[in-house]
């Protein structure tokens, strides 16, 4: 039986050793994690265990640590895939049989130093740092109009609908990279409901700093000086692979993966956020940052590692909560050609969108089930009836 590496200690990581053990894997599993931390879910992070409603064990994923080799708090710095060792910090050397990237993606960040004030969320220690301020900041500004920043600001004022809110973007609007105006359009209405501020097509230029270094205030690019003694950043992401760089492998978007989760080098995988992956559904590889590509890809990978060739063909799907509200989003909800509203109450929608007379994508607001149904219509290729979807008093699983 195949010794097994897995580089990173996230949600893929707990999830592929568990459905690992399900499947009665008898080799030897060597897990190398940079947190000290078990490995856990991170929605919580910006939502429930931000604003205290969820513990860490709530979220965290156990593993039955006399079943592997688990390394915290450790680097891995260098790899030899020729001959299958792995490098960390230290310069100890571990040979593995197979190996899985899982070691995800980190906060792009604004400054090099640490700044007293300054956050990025990714970790559990982040969220940890960001709560404690939050209870004794008062001018507080979230860097980026993102979903990260979207639920911070919403689980602020949850907490504290006092406090002073304001989300800054070098856009015209929110959610620019991965949404549409119909998504953006509920989300943006809860926000400016609750007195979140935006400042938009607006960029700092400059951070005004107290004595001790911690954080005073931003300069914008319009020499508009904002007080600020709380500064979250939710820029963006990048994938963690520069311990890939001058390899066969190196890529600037993620490592590059089929549908098995395989690697051009043999006996190398990845998963979850790292992973540029083969999606089947969109036809191309993408990187999907969410809850759903950790817990699906891991499965996939669990049964490809154990002799079941298994092809990720999951249709993207991606949440986020929001001021007790909750916003689901399908597949593709941009490259249409038609689309149906079904408003069921001012509070509960969902919008379908078609390609070629198909339903190619939704986006649901409080309505979880329309979602689920979609997904089945989706995969089963059905042509819909759509006087029937029209009609929202019909429910959507006549069409199946």
């Amino acid at each position: 039986m195949s010794d097994i590496s897995i580089i990173g200690g996230g949600h893929a990581s707990g999830k592929l050793v568990n459905n690992l053990h399900k499947l009665e894997f008898k080799g030897n599993i060597n897990i190398f994690s940079e947190e000290e931390h078990l490995p856990y879910e991170r929605p919580p992070l910006s939502k429930d265990f931000l604003y205290g409603s969820k513990k860490f064990e709530d979220f965290k994923i156990d593993i039955n640590l006399e079943k592997v080799n688990y390394y915290f708090s450790t680097k891995i710095n260098k790899i030899d895939f020729i001959n299958k060792i792995i490098y960390d910090q230290n310069n100890n050397d571990y040979s593995y049989d197979k190996l899985v990237f899982a070691n995800g993606s980190s906060p792009k960040r604004i400054f090099e130093e640490n700044i007293e004030g300054v956050n990025y969320l990714r970790t559990l220690n982040d969220s940890v740092k960001i709560k404690s301020s939050i209870e004794i900041s008062k001018d507080i500004i979230l860097l980026g109009a993102g979903y990260i920043s979207l639920e911070i600001s919403s689980t602020i004022k949850k907490n504290y609908p006092n406090k002073e809110v304001t989300i800054i973007d070098n856009s015209e609007k929110i959610l620019l990279r991965n949404s549409n105006d119909d998504l953006r359009e509920f989300i943006f209405k809860y926000q400016k409901k609750n007195n979140v501020n935006f400042l938009f097509n607006t960029s700092f230029q400059k951070l005004i700093r107290n004595e001790d270094g911690s954080i005073k205030s931003l300069i914008l690019d319009d020499n508009k000086i904002l007080a600020c003694d709380l500064l979250v950043v939710g820029i963006g992401v990048y994938p963690n692979t520069d311990i890939l760089k001058g390899t066969m492998l190196e890529e600037k978007n993620g490592i590059k993966v089929n549908e098995y989760c395989e690697t051009a080098v043999k006996d190398v995988f990845a998963l979850g956020d790292v992973a540029l992956s083969k999606n089947n559904f969109l036809n191309k590889h993408i990187r999907e940052e969410s809850w759903n590509n950790a817990e699906k890809q891991s499965d996939i990978l669990a049964k490809n590692l154990t002799g079941t060739k298994t092809a990720y063909d999951e249709i993207p799907w991606f949440w986020t909560d929001q001021f007790d509200q909750n916003f689901q989003i399908l597949g593709e909800i941009n490259n249409f050609d038609n689309k149906i509203l079904r408003n069921y109450s001012e509070n509960k929608n969902t919008i379908i969108y078609f390609k070629n007379k198909k339903i190619i994508g939704a986006v649901a607001v409080n309505n979880g089930r329309d979602i689920s149904i979609i997904r089945k219509i989706i995969k089963k290729n059905i042509v819909p009836n759509m006087e029937k979807i029209q009609n929202k008093d019909i429910n959507l699983k006549e069409l199946l």
